[in-house]
């Protein structure tokens, strides 16, 4: 509470804090420190009035704008802090804000980052974050897909998407997908879900579709859309067709037919045999659901409509043309037919030959006569057939016979009406085919037109019902007018947007090149194409190049991309180069270098590679093409000025638009520079599609060439004098000067094909210019000495390195030196720099050149021979040049570093170990440059580079750097740690312990090091704080888990006072952070033993340490610190740690009371003191307390006070006279101190569990007789359970359950020796005892376990278990350990578990017999038999059972229900009806267990389960039997269900039968005998009619039984209709009528049909009793009594029915608009004169015979009324019918 409080006062302190605070102020505040971020939701969201889950997404937005303002400041690791701190992904954001950057370098500055961080991980990560921002993007462009999943996604980020369940982001994938048409999602779609979303939203055109796919075959799948290929991929599993069966709602047909094709109909037509067999056979699949058509009456519907010969069909089982045979009697003989030939073979002789005789018999039976052949036109048929056939015999066949009935032959007959020599009939025209297939007359309709003709070209047909369509520009192109296009194309825009824009331009110019890359083939149409490209302003230079090579290079196959179709060109251009190196296919390699480097600008093909390899059979001209396609201004930049664009895991090098052509054809999708510039001018498209213009280089040669002769350079001097004079020398020289004048380096190639003897020179100015260093190398030149040339030639290759132009130097020597071995070394520069290639085939050219280095083959030009040391010595300086210079990042270094040790340069050279720097490299790289490290020297292990870089880094404070050096360099640490740990106290950071720990393990310190540190941080910290606590806490940590005490640097007692010290003077709101200290043997020993109390009080004493405790200066208390130091110490009691509890008492003097009393309970106990040392308040205490009050010591599953037990059942369950045999009751004085010890334990407040074991292990020594301190030392409960368990002592129940408490028994245990008891006392009784004073009253009855009965008492069994549920399956165990035992009786294999051998052993020990006389034992145990088995199993399924019931343990009931199946079928072939009867009512699951039914009926034993049970079992025993035979209705059920039902006296339901029983009765005669509401006579209809009579009869009497009065008149009713129904049979029997039927009207209008015209009054008043409907009278006695003149109906209505004057005013209504309609009769007068002499009323009299008139009636009235006022009345038809109508 105190917490609570304390809580809530520093929450209001800080919203106190936060008032005149800005929102966004707090937000990042709370963000930046990572505390109070909920106090700040709650805060704000309460301001707000808004819930804080709508908050959160607030407060997540202002967090992700502070993050990203953060990272465009570069403070990343700070916006790293602040994700975390709000618990966000910080891969995700960071990965996602360099996505949405539009700054590149820091897009590329945060990837870096995050690469740096983790680079294995996020190597495997980045595709998996790249595809969730695709998701987003994708997302993003779907607004109403976002708003429809707005509570789900209430953000659209990548973090939200990767934290979404698997099943929504699935969902979310495919409306995604059906939003926006991404094909890219296909792979990762859930073909449930799409089918789902298809019905969900009734899409139905696209379910067909893919219903189609499902049958389309492999090559048609080809050509299909990406979805329709996905269709055909994905099979249709059952469930989807059943939940589209349960969704759909109106399904079109074709969809229907499909679900037909696959076995599915919906429900509306599941029943309709026409609807099936129409879309089976439209499916054309009726073979292959020929199962599915056996389950219907198919049989019956085809012979019913006469299609005989489908009935052979395979579909048509022979059961059903069987069972049809015996009820269509006038059919039998076709039915008998059609089943013989369905059952035998016409190819097989036995099968002809019954074939033959079932047709002889049919014809027989059926073609008695001669004129019954006329009736089958197939025997005219074949009678025609063997009289010599001819067309003109068959005219007359068909005329005379019964051959014209057949369908097949009308349309013969058709023809022979035109006459038989008639010309044949051409083909149909397009009138006919309208005509015939669409019932449109055209003929007809053209004559209604007034003779105009009706065909395809007719104008008005044409204008009203034509598609209107126009032409645009891309038509005219395809008619090769592409002029006219452009101009179409052009004035379409104007005058529909006014304007024209470069944007339409260039759609309209990738549309025409799409077209010419369709139609390749077309010269006509792509020239046309590349004409109009060209007119609209575009440089189709790539088109054309892409053609050309198409056209001239073999055809590549059709699924290639872009990027790859240019590998392939490359490849074939290798092979024409290798094959044919003299014939170089100059044109082809212009394009094919013209479209490389749009593609991918620093990658070039393979061809220019092969070119060089072959360059030593080629003219040097040739490689004027190479330096041509150097010239490039990127090249010649350093490799870190221009900007990477970032390369992203999403993205492929080319997307599904750079496939195409299309933006191939177009630079500016190409290249990034005109892309930019496109973004910052507005200039026209075609000038950003040209290049910028250079300087005229025919031009420079002209101006330098002469006819002076060719020129050698001598010397470095006159070089320089050449190249920097102006003085007109030879052509080459020239061509050198303005090479490096005007910065073109293929003037130096020029010269080389002029002056071979200075290729060298030409060489070197080739690669200065190239590297754009030669200001820097004329100054160097000018220092140079002749005989020191070599240094600057090595100068100007290590600044081309420096410099990042090893591209350059590679191809200077590949044109200038093709055969120098140097070339090796710079290819493996070009290739890990340039290319990032740091593969085996790179390392090779290394291996090469070390190689060619061994031979002395490398030599430079310009330069003498150099010695080996000297070479290898630079080669390794450029290799470390490159390391340093040319690489982006840390990790390119690392993989360069990699790379060069695995090519073994150590084995070759011993002046640099790449390995050792190979790993300085990865732990200290980002040091290296900041310290200013030679590397040069840091190679080498001696050198003290090392150790000086040791130092620096720990001076700069890079510990963990450090440490990975000193351990790889195998120098000291613990220095190095203690400074890392200072360093990290005096920024204010202390690690947790656990960490300290881990270290010092790590790297085998001595742990006096942390305690010292430890010590030092305790006291840099002050006297008073949490910290200080922590870390004295954490001190006396490290003493006590490395045994370091005694020790003489530090004093533990001192510490630990210390410590506690400083606990009791913290704040009150800071206890609830830390934890309490322990003592070692409570960490080490009592928690390994459950905390259980195993010592004595002096071996505590002396573990505790209290007599060496000693400090010098000690510290007195206030009353607020002892109150806090008696509550840890009454917390160090409830957690049992008694140790230190002591320890502290003893260092501040401070005994709580708890603490005594349980001190005082260990001496009493142990008999240390006695009752006589408590003080005289202490007495008066303790002897107020009753023994029922010690409620924390009591086990409430007993049922009863653990106090009261003494006079419970519990011990008086045996006689007394046995009990006080062997019972030794306790002596007074131990009674006494067990009743000072509850009194102590009632009282305790604080360790309760330590007095609980004290108190109960006395009480059980005590019961036991035996010493407390044996009983307490016992470590084994199991030892106690059985001296309990064999001694015969009081209180056995409270005995185990004290040693169950006391020693923490875990659940487990207690279950394991429950159920190995409970098992003991099933299995011995099942042994023979051959004594007969050993035998037991009732050997077969379960044992008796602790004095009580197992079946009576388990309960108490089950209180005694803390989880039944364990309990429950360790009974199973014994059931599974029992068959076991089985099969090792009959010698099989079996498996060996603790429940099988603890059966063996039970059975060892009881199943020995007793010895005879002679003292002699077979020592073979008494084999089990099967039955005697099965008994022990049924009883251990029935206890296990009651275990899972106990706590509704759902799994373990189901486990029992399925041995229990198991075990029925055993019992049922051993005959035990009494064992499954026993398990039946022992388990009680009836309905589950409805297969013990099953056995019993089927067995004839049903009579077993109408035994004497008790109540309670036979209630529910009742109503299972009736569930299961109602519902299962087996054999004999209704005489079964009868029995029952008589045995349990239930009227009801037996009442109920005969009522089914009749109803049944009343199915059946309609059935057979009613057609058309009528009933046939015959005697069979007869006699049921009686039966259901008598069935509904004797349903009334059961009703009268049961007191159930309205059922029993419902079943008068009907027994009254069944007896009138009767009756009419009996009188239409005798006349050989037609009965009217009245047991079967269902509907009103049948109702009132039978009342009106055949039932007489009291048949009618049966009918409605029996029906419920109300009777018109008025209707029936106008239909009966006037119109059809049946002349008693009113005298029966009169002796049943009380007529007044509204249904007589009814009738002659009624009669008056019959009238209307037909003719009266002169006999419905008089009716109607009769009824209306029944009129009471006068005036109404009076009224209906002056409208009917009946003049006689009128005139009596006239003058026999003395109403006088009649006379002046006259009522006429029209004033009646008027108010009527009123």
């Amino acid at each position: 509470m105190h917490s609570a409080q304390a809580q809530a006062q520093a929450r209001d302190k800080i919203f106190k804090s936060w008032s005149g605070i800005s929102e966004v102020t707090i937000i990042k505040e709370v963000a930046t420190k990572g505390e109070h971020i909920d106090l700040c939701l709650e805060y704000w969201a309460r301001k707000r009035k808004i819930p804080i889950s709508e908050y959160r997404h607030y407060f997540y937005d202002v967090v992700q704008a502070y993050v990203q303002r953060l990272l465009s400041e570069r403070l990343v690791c700070k916006a790293e802090d602040v994700i975390r701190n709000v618990d966000r992904d910080v891969k995700c954001f960071f990965f996602q804000f360099a996505c949405e950057c539009q700054d590149e370098e820091l897009s590329e500055f945060v990837l870096d980052h995050l690469r740096n961080r983790e680079p294995l991980m996020y190597e495997q990560e980045e595709p998996v974050l790249a595809y969730h921002w695709s998701l987003v993007q994708q997302l993003r462009e779907c607004g109403a897909l976002v708003a429809k999943h707005q509570v789900q996604l209430p953000r659209v980020h990548i973090e939200a998407l990767m934290t979404l369940p698997e099943q929504a982001l699935q969902l979310l994938l495919v409306e995604l997908y059906f939003a926006n048409g991404n094909e890219s999602l296909l792979g990762s779609l859930s073909k449930e879900l799409v089918w789902q979303h298809l019905v969900d939203s009734n899409q139905q055109a696209k379910l067909q579709r893919w219903c189609r796919c499902q049958e389309e075959g492999v090559e048609a799948q080809e050509t299909l859309p990406p979805l329709e290929q996905a269709f055909a991929a994905w099979k249709i599993d059952d469930n989807m067709y059943e939940y589209a069966l349960e969704q759909l709602q109106q399904p079109s047909e074709v969809l229907r037919n499909f679900f037909a094709g696959a076995g599915y109909f919906f429900s509306d037509e599941s029943g309709d045999i026409p609807t099936l067999l129409r879309r089976l056979c439209t499916m054309e699949c009726l073979g292959k659901h020929a199962d599915l058509l056996s389950r219907q009456p198919l049989a019956k519907y085809l012979l019913d409509r006469g299609h005989h010969s489908l009935l052979l069909m395979e579909c048509v089982p022979v059961a059903s043309l069987e069972q049809l045979a015996s009820t269509e009697t006038h059919q039998e003989a076709l039915i008998n037919l059609i089943v013989d030939l369905k059952t035998n073979s016409l190819t097989e002789n036995e099968g002809f030959e019954l074939i033959s005789k079932s047709v002889q018999a049919y014809l027989e039976k059926t073609h008695d006569t001669a004129d019954s052949f006329e009736g089958h036109p197939l025997l005219t048929f074949y009678d025609f057939l063997g009289q010599e056939p001819s067309v003109r015999s068959l005219e007359g066949f068909l005329t005379s016979t019964s051959l014209g009935r057949v369908p097949y032959l009308k349309s013969l007959t058709a023809r022979f009406d035109h006459g038989p020599t008639s010309s044949s009939f051409g083909l149909p025209s397009a009138h006919d085919l309208f005509l015939k297939f669409k019932q449109v007359n055209l003929p007809l309709l053209a004559t209604v037109g007034h003779g105009e003709l009706v065909s395809f070209s007719n104008a008005r047909l044409c204008q009203r019902y034509a598609r209107k369509s126009q032409l645009n520009y891309t038509h005219y192109v395809k008619q090769q007018r592409s002029a006219y296009a452009v101009y179409y194309l052009i004035t379409e825009q104007l005058q529909l947007y006014g304007q024209i824009t470069k944007t339409q331009l260039f759609h309209a110019c990738e549309t025409v090149t799409q077209m010419a890359l369709q139609h390749t083939g077309d010269e006509e149409l792509v020239t046309h194409c590349v004409a109009c490209c060209e007119m609209l302003g575009f440089d189709t230079q790539p088109l054309r190049s892409f053609l050309l090579l198409q056209r001239k290079l073999p055809k590549r196959q059709s699924g290639e991309s872009y990027s790859e179709l240019l590998a392939g060109w490359d490849r074939d251009l290798v092979q024409q180069l290798e094959a044919n190196p003299r014939e170089f296919p100059l044109e082809l390699y212009q394009s094919l270098m013209r479209l490389a480097v749009r593609d991918s600008p620093g990658k070039l093909p393979r061809a220019k590679e092969a070119l060089g390899r072959t360059s030593s059979a080629l003219p040097l001209g040739v490689h004027l093409l190479r330096a041509l396609s150097y010239e490039s201004s990127g090249d010649r930049h350093h490799k870190r000025g221009f900007q990477r664009p970032p390369r992203r895991s999403g993205e492929t090098q080319t997307n599904s638009s750079q496939e195409t052509m299309t933006n191939s054809s177009h630079s500016s999708n190409q290249d990034s520079s005109m892309q930019q510039l496109q973004r910052n001018t507005d200039q026209s498209l075609c000038t950003l599609l040209t290049h910028t213009a250079r300087q005229d280089l025919f031009a420079i040669i002209l101006c330098s060439t002469n006819s002076q002769p060719d020129e050698l350079i001598p010397t470095t001097a006159k070089f320089l004098e050449m190249m920097m004079g102006n003085i007109p020398y030879c052509s080459s020289i020239n061509l050198l000067r303005h090479c490096i004048r005007q910065e073109l380096p293929v003037l130096a190639v020029l010269a080389a094909t002029l002056s071979e003897q200075n290729r060298d020179w030409c060489w070197l100015v080739w690669l200065s210019v190239a590297s754009g260093q030669w200001s820097h190398q004329l100054q160097e030149a000018a220092k140079v000495r002749e005989d020191n040339r070599s240094e600057w030639v090595w100068s100007v290759i290590r600044e081309a390195v420096a410099g990042g132009h090893v591209n350059a130097l590679l191809h200077s020597f590949e044109i200038f030196q093709p055969d120098c071995k140097f070339t090796h070394l710079c290819r493996f520069l070009q290739l890990t720099a340039h290319q990032e290639d740091f593969s085996d085939a790179t390392i090779v050219e290394l291996r090469q050149f070390f190689f060619s280095w061994s031979q002395d083959a490398v030599t430079l030009p310009l330069c003498g021979p150099l010695s080996r040391k000297q070479v290898m010595h630079r080669s390794l300086g450029l290799l470390l040049t490159q390391l340093q210079s040319n690489f982006d990042c840390i990790l390119q270094q690392q993989r360069f570093l990699d790379c060069i040790c695995r090519s073994d340069v150590g084995d070759i050279c011993d002046l640099l170990d790449f390995c050792l720097l190979h790993k300085v490299f990865g732990v200290a790289a980002t040091w290296l440059r900041k310290l200013s490290i030679d590397l040069e020297q840091l190679v080498r292990r001696d050198s003290s580079e090392y150790r000086r870089l040791v130092d620096a880094l720990t001076e700069a404070r890079a510990y963990e750097e450090a440490l990975q050096l000193a351990t790889l360099l195998q120098l000291p640490l613990s220095d190095i740690v203690y400074g890392k740990w200072m360093a990290e106290l005096e920024a204010g950071e202390i690690r947790p312990h656990q960490e300290y720990e881990k270290e010092i393990q790590q790297h085998a310190l001595a742990p006096a090091i942390l305690v010292n540190f430890l010590l030092q941080a305790a006291s840099s910290v002050g006297q008073v704080g949490l910290r200080r606590y922590e870390l004295l806490q954490s001190t006396l940590g490290v003493i006590k888990q490395h045994h370091l005490f005694p020790n003489e640097s530090f004093d533990r007692d001192q510490i630990e006072y210390d410590m506690v010290l400083c606990y009791l003077q913290l704040p009150e709101d800071q206890l609830s952070l830390i934890s309490i200290y322990h003592s070692e043997y409570y960490e080490q020993i009592m928690l390994q033993e459950r905390c259980v109390l195993y010592k004595s009080f002096s071996e505590l004493k002396e573990l505790a340490g209290i007599d060496d405790l000693s400090i010098s200066d000690k510290t007195q208390l206030s009353s607020e610190m002892e109150t806090r130091l008696n509550t840890l110490l009454n917390t160090l009691l409830d957690e049992g740690d008694i140790v230190e509890a002591l320890r502290l008492q003893e260092l501040f003097e401070f005994r709580p009371n708890d603490l005594r009393f349980i001190v005082f309970a260990m001496a009493l106990a142990e008999g240390m003191t006695s009752i006589s040392n408590l003080s005289s308040k202490e007495r008066q205490l303790l002897g107020e307390i009753e023994k029922s009050a010690f409620p924390k010591f009591n086990r409430i599953t007993l049922n009863q006070n653990v106090m009261t037990r003494w006079d419970s059942d519990l011990s008086d369950s045996c006689s007394d006279s046995v009990a006080m045999e062997f019972e030794e009751i306790p002596s007074k004085e131990k009674q006494q101190t067990l009743d000072t010890l509850l009194g102590i334990g009632s009282k305790l407040k604080y360790g309760v569990e330590l007095g609980r074991r004290i108190v109960l292990a006395f009480r059980a020594a005590m019961y036991l007789d035996k010493e407390y301190l044996d009983v307490l030392r016992t470590k084994d409960a199991s030892i106690l359970l059985k001296s309990a368990a064999a001694e015969d002592c009081l209180q056995r129940l409270l005995v185990v359950s004290d040693i169950q408490i006391s020693t923490r028994m875990t659940p487990e245990e207690i279950a394991e020796c429950l159920a190995m008891e409970l098992t003991t006392c099933i299995v011995r009784p099942r042994f023979y005892i051959f004594h007969a004073r050993e035998q037991p009253r009732n050997a077969l009855r379960n044992a008796d376990l602790w004095g009580h009965s197992i079946d009576k008492d388990f309960h108490l069994f089950l209180d005694l278990a803390p989880n039944s549920t364990m309990l429950g399956n360790c009974l199973l165990e014994y059931c599974d350990a029992l068959k076991a035992y089985r099969r090792y009786q009959n010698g099989k294999v079996f498996e060996e578990t603790e429940a099988f051998d603890n059966l063996s052993k039970i059975i060892t020990l009881y199943g020995l017999p007793t010895p005879t006389p002679t003292g002699t034992l077979s020592g073979i145990p008494q084999v089990l038999s099967h039955k005697k088995l099965n008994q022990i199993y049924v009883e251990l399924l029935i206890k296990a059972h009651l275990c899972f019931v106990h706590e509704c343990s759902m799994e373990g009931i189901v486990n029992v229900l399925q041995k229990a199946k198991v075990l029925n079928g055993q019992l049922a072939k051993a005959k035990s009806w009494s064992l499954i009867v026993r398990m039946l009512i022992g388990i009680a699951r009836y309905r589950e267990m409805f297969y013990c039914f099953d056995s019993l009926i089927e067995n004839e034993q049903f009579e077993s389960l109408l035994g004497q049970f008790d109540e309670d079992q036979k209630s529910g025993l009742r109503q299972a039997i009736l569930s299961y035979l109602r519902e299962y209705q087996p054999k004999n059920g209704k005489e079964l269900l009868r029995l029952a039902a008589l045995h349990f006296l239930m009227y009801k339901e037996l009442a109920e039968m005969w009522t089914e029983e009749a109803q049944e009765i009343v199915v059946k005669i309609q059935n057979i005998a009613e057609q058309s509401n009528k009933l046939k006579c015959s005697p069979e209809v007869q006699t049921l009619l009686q039966h259901a009579l008598e069935n509904y009869t004797h349903a009334t009497e059961n009703y009268l039984l049961d007191n159930k009065l309205l059922l029993a008149q419902q079943s008068v009713s009907r027994a009254e209709l069944m007896a009138m129904q009767l009756d009419l049979f009996n009188k239409a029997l005798e006349k050989r009528q037609i009965c009217v039927s009245v047991i079967g009207v269902r509907s009103r209008e049948q109702f009132r049909e039978l009342v009106n015209n055949h039932l007489s009054v009291p048949q009618t008043l049966i009918l409605s009793r029996a029906y419920g409907y109300d009777i018109n009278w008025s209707e029936a006695i106008l239909s009966q009594f006037v119109v059809l003149q049946v002349g008693n109906y009113l005298q029966e209505y009169l002796c049943h029915q009380r007529i007044n004057d509204d249904v007589i005013e009814q009738v002659v209504k009624g009669y008056l608009l019959l009238s209307e309609s037909n003719a009266t009769k002169h006999k419905q007068e008089k009716s109607l004169a009769q009824l209306v002499e029944l009129i009471k009323s006068v005036t109404l009299k009076y009224k209906l015979a002056s409208i009917l008139g009946l003049k006689s009636i009128v005139m009596s009235l006239i003058n026999d009324s003395p109403v006088y006022y009649l006379r002046d009345t006259n009522f006429g038809r029209n004033e009646f019918h008027t108010e009527g109508d009123t």
